[in-house]
């Protein structure tokens, strides 16, 4: 066994990363909704939110990590499945480190999804817009008798 940090302290850590990772999704998930309705003004605000439990999820590795590598253990996955291989009474751990894996691939996915409409969004935009440019460019005016002047 390593010379590892309370099981407690990092129990508590574990949490508050699955706490801010449901935060995370939540965001995610109004995201797409936001994106399917087309509504730009929320999206900005969404934005900001996301930046901020971003950095929450960022501070809460940084100090798992901490704790690992004050326990001589890697920071990381790798230095968690070292501490559970040497741990195995810790169960409330491992289930909460499994659920925190889960919730990232879930994230991971919602994050390729909104990427995924957000370009179709900004694709459609500039053929639309490349169709007017055109269109703009081939103006059509109109004499008084209704024929057609270039």
């Amino acid at each position: 066994m390593h010379k590892i940090l309370n099981s407690g302290t990092l129990y508590e850590v574990l949490q508050l990363e699955l706490g801010a990772m449901k935060t995370f999704l939540a965001l995610l998930e109004r995201e797409q909704k936001t994106l399917a309705d087309g509504d730009i003004n929320e999206l900005s605000l969404l934005t900001g939110d996301k930046d901020r439990v971003a950095d929450q999820l960022s501070q809460l590795e940084a100090r798992r990590n901490q704790l690992l590598t004050a326990g001589g253990l890697p920071d990381g996955a790798q230095g968690i499945k070292m501490w559970l291989s040497g741990n195995h009474a810790e169960s409330a751990i491992e289930c909460a480190w499994k659920q925190l894996l889960d919730l990232a691939r879930c994230a991971k996915a919602l994050n390729l999804t909104n990427a995924v409409i957000v370009s179709n969004h900004l694709s459609h935009t500039q053929r639309t817009l490349s169709a007017l440019q055109s269109a703009a460019g081939r103006v059509t005016l109109y004499s008084a008798k209704g024929a057609t002047t270039f």
